[in-house]
């Protein structure tokens, strides 16, 4: 049955339950159906709130709103009780017991309350009230006759909202959770056609798991007129607690008007040794994070919504608010950076919390926050030196291992902030590029670049207890390119870093592989397509020298290539060691290089950067020992018993290059004979040391040799091995005599001279620069006192090639002088040279022949030359023998015509 009353606008509605209408001689009256059950008179009355768009001062726009359901209050008839079933009889509710377990008052949106069981009364008029002006008042029914109202929650708060209001639903909910701790006190509450008009203080302060220690409600038919709200929680991801202070009021140009002030309750956050700790602490390696700033600030929280919580702005459409922290590593090591906040409420269940986090972890994946200082990335704190130099830092955040409960009792969010990844510059890595060239074109970001750096899953899991020890990705690899003498001298040892270990420093690579605890040269070291060298003695390629895979050894540098930072008292040290396995008594790289029964390989190479930031101190050594070099297929074997380079502060770098045998194969056996009569060399080698390149030799000048009619002077024997600092190949050069100086030979009048130079490179041994010439004769002279005559004839060859390309060149020279009395005087010279060319393939011939004579004064010269061309090019093509068509129609009608033309 539904009562309208247009005078005061009394609307409600009436329901019935084991309730019968009886007719009286007074007329009709309500009772109990069954004395036996309980009788219920049910109430419902209109939407008590409205939910009204909060906004900025100064808005006045038009702003939504909503209102609530309905509301409804219980109440049950006392036993033989009977009701005149009028509106007045319906309105007095005097007499009637209340039925609190399930009244139902929205009295303000999304908060349902009903009385606690105390002697109350619901007080109204039940008949309309006019005054003595002639207005009549609006219907109201006011709860009244405990000392102090109060009242619990009749139902769950709701789930959404419409538009933003002077509550959120996280507000919402914990004021709805706090309520069932500690009933909310209503100073009055008025329920009428137009809505409630109540005054609700909620004082929680102190109650144990209520995270709104405060809670003030003031509403006028329905409309807000203030609302004062302290909501609890913290800031994530460092889980700082944190108090939000919200008002609402109305105002008269505006509306309702929401300010939020947020105030850091603890700027200092430790975790070291707290208990919930996931991981071990090796997720987050901090100890300690300390807020600088701000610290009180007005936000808007609902600018942004993250789940059950929000992120931090000051209002709606500005950017989010940056923090400034100062925090300490393990290591109490200063680190600071500035990061965005996210505001997240105390006491959500853990599903909630859940969905929380992760909603942060989805939207703070891919944000790097600038950060500076050095930061220790192993807790606790590893044998190595296991620090970079953030330059950015990303965050996320889990829940708290174990139970929850410990960490609420302290006043903790049961959640923990954990290192997602960062970006760094990497000591060992900026030490080996202090003093190298960039990486090539096309490779990966060089070492002067921060690395991307991301915490290794299963040093999260287990820490350090496998023999790789990485502790940390690399994503994208990092090339690098050191100059050879960064890494020994002989070897260029670029590397792709993949990853960090406290085993090896840098690794390189397939990090995969790396982990499972072998070492794998072709997987470790970057193919060479990639750009990055890595080669042994500029040209062998590292990942066919050392070994094939193998158990990875202790982190002494024995297998794997150890690179490693260490604290030492006047800097920071950062250091290479490397001493692999070299196959012994084993053709290499097609059999360019051949290893004794001694063969070994060590590079060391030490770079201590000093604390007053002066120039770095760099020891470079590298040694190579029991290996042989062959060129062009075994034509020149260079033998060497040990190669060993060294670079040391304030000297200068040096090579100790001990050959112990150079042999002649093939077509230069002969030098084989030569170099078995010549002695070997007193002093040591000749090293000179350039900008580009050391540079060792042997030099052996043998005196003049006479005995008799023969005579040798001139001839020099010297070889010498460059290594270049660039990474190029190694070069090897064997010479006798020189152009500028060749040997000569004469055995009475028979002589002769030239001069042999050869030089290879061992990656490219097809690209050889051979030179040579030799030149033999024979001279005749009588003299018979009045005339006088001479003859000489030579002849000689000269050869240059250069990889595919040469040169040959061969000459006779036949001279003949007749003299008489000294007055007359006839020579004549005759010259014939030929040449060839590879490249033109041309034969080219030059003939002389020239006559002088000279009679007393008197001088004549005649002289005839012709040169000729052989051979070039290719055969002529059609358009070449007729370029015509005139010759070629010669040409057919020369021939008789066909049968039937």
């Amino acid at each position: 049955m539904t009562l309208l009353r247009r005078d005061d606008m009394a609307v409600m509605t009436f329901r019935f339950a084991n309730v019968s209408r009886v007719d009286t001689a007074a007329g009709q009256v309500l009772k109990a159906t069954d004395a036996t059950r309980p009788a219920l008179l049910f109430v419902s009355l209109p939407p008590q709130a409205l939910l009204e768009q909060t906004t900025v001062p100064g808005d006045a726009s038009l702003k939504r709103a909503a209102l609530s359901a309905g509301s409804g209050i219980v109440f049950r008839l006392p036993d033989g009780a009977m009701i005149p079933y009028t509106p007045a009889g319906l309105l007095d509710w005097t007499r009637l017991q209340n039925v609190a377990e399930q009244t139902s008052l929205e009295c303000v949106w999304g908060l349902t309350f009903t009385p606690a069981p105390d002697p109350l009364t619901w007080s109204h008029a039940a008949e309309p009230v006019t005054g003595p002006g002639g207005v009549t008042g609006l219907w109201h029914t006011r709860l009244t006759g405990a000392p102090q109202l109060r009242l619990q929650p009749a139902g769950p708060a709701r789930p959404t909202q419409p538009v933003d209001g002077p509550l959120t639903l996280v507000e919402r909910q914990q004021i709805k959770d706090a309520m069932g701790r500690k009933p909310l006190s209503a100073k009055s509450m008025a329920l009428s056609a137009l809505g409630a008009s109540v005054d609700l203080t909620g004082d929680w302060a102190g109650t144990p798991g209520a995270t709104v220690p405060f809670y003030h409600h003031r509403s006028v038919t329905g409309r807000d007129s203030s609302v004062h709200v302290v909501l609890r929680g913290f800031l994530l991801p460092f889980c700082l607690p944190v108090q939000v202070t919200s008002h609402t009021e109305r105002r008269l140009d505006s509306g309702l008007v929401k300010v939020s002030q947020l105030i850091v309750m603890g700027p200092v956050m430790d975790y070291l040794g707290v208990t919930g700790c996931p991981n071990g602490g090796r997720s987050f390696p901090f100890a300690r994070v300390r807020l600088c700033g701000p610290t009180e600030m007005q936000v808007s929280t609902t600018a942004e919504p993250l789940q059950f919580g929000c992120w931090l702005r000051a209002a709606p459409g500005s950017p989010r608010i940056k923090f400034t922290f100062a925090a300490e590593d393990v290591r109490q090591r200063p680190v600071s950076f500035t990061s965005e906040l996210a505001f997240v409420p105390g006491g959500l269940t853990a599903p909630q919390l859940r969905m929380t986090l992760d909603a942060y972890d989805q939207q703070a994946r891919d944000v790097i926050v600038p950060a500076s200082g050095r930061l220790e990335l192993v807790i606790p704190p590893a044998s190595t030196d296991t620090s970079v130099d953030v330059t950015g830092l990303s965050f996320g955040a889990e829940p708290a291992a174990g139970d929850p409960a410990v960490l609420e009792a302290a006043g903790r969010l049961p959640a923990w902030p954990r290192l997602t990844g960062l970006t760094a510059r990497l000591p060992a890595l900026d030490a080996l590029a202090s003093r190298s060239a960039a990486a090539p074109t096309g490779s990966p970001a060089g070492a002067t670049d921060p690395a991307r750096l991301t915490l290794d899953a299963n040093y999260l899991a287990n820490g350090l207890n496998t023999a790789s020890k990485v502790y940390a990705a690399v994503q994208p690899p990092v090339g690098v390119a050191p100059p050879v003498t960064s890494s020994g001298g002989i070897a260029a040892l670029a590397q792709k870093v993949s990853g960090l270990s406290d085993a090896t420093g840098l690794v390189s690579g397939d990090l995969a592989k790396f982990k499972s605890g072998t070492f794998d040269p072709d997987s470790y070291f970057p193919p060479p397509e990639s750009g990055l060298p890595t080669k042994l003695l500029g040209f062998l390629d590292l990942r066919k020298v050392v070994q094939g895979v193998q158990p990875m050894s202790t982190s002494d540098g024995d297998t794997v290539p150890r690179i490693v930072t260490v604290p030492v008292p006047q800097g920071v040290q950062s250091g290479l060691v490397w001493r692999p396995k070299v196959p012994r008594n084993t053709d290499l790289c097609n059999g360019l290089l051949h290893t004794g029964g001694g063969a070994a390989l060590e590079l060391h190479n030490t770079i201590l950067a000093p604390l007053d930031g002066s120039q770095p101190q760099v020891d470079s050594r590298g040694e190579l020992r029991d290996f042989t070099l062959n060129f062009l297929n075994r034509l020149l074997t260079v033998r060497f018993e040990r190669l060993a380079f060294s670079s040391r502060p304030g000297a200068g770098p040096s090579l100790d290059a001990k050959v112990a045998e150079v042999h002649f194969g093939g077509d230069l056996h002969f030098l084989e004979r030569l170099r078995d009569y010549l002695p070997s060399p007193a002093s040591g080698p000749k090293v000179n040391v350039a900008a580009d390149g050391i540079e060792v030799g042997y030099v052996l000048a043998v005196p003049s040799i006479g005995a008799g009619v023969f005579l040798l002077q001139n001839l020099m024997v010297a070889t010498t091995v460059t290594l270049p600092f660039n990474g190029d190949a190694v070069k090897a050069r064997f010479t006798v005599s020189s152009r500028d100086h060749p040997f000569l030979v004469t055995v009475s009048l028979f002589g002769g001279g030239g001069f042999f130079a050869l030089a290879v490179q061992s990656d490219r041994p097809e690209r050889f620069e051979l030179e040579a010439q030799l030149e033999f004769g024979a001279a005749a002279s009588l003299n018979l006192g009045v005339a006088s005559g001479s003859v000489c004839v030579t002849a000689g060859i000269y050869i240059k090639m250069k990889g595919s390309q040469a040169h040959l060149e061969g000459f006779l020279r036949a001279v003949g002088e007749l003299e008489v009395l000294g007055i007359i005087s006839i020579s004549v010279e005759f010259y014939l040279g030929l040449s060839y060319d590879t490249n033109t393939k041309v034969v080219h011939g030059h003939a002389e022949i020239i006559v002088r004579v000279r009679v007393a004064f008197f001088t004549k010269s005649v002289s005839l030359q012709v040169d000729r061309d052989f051979g070039g090019g290719s055969d002529p093509t059609f358009a070449d023998a007729f370029p015509t068509p005139e010759p070629w129609q010669r040409r057919c009608a020369a021939f008789a015509p066909m049968e039937g033309t």
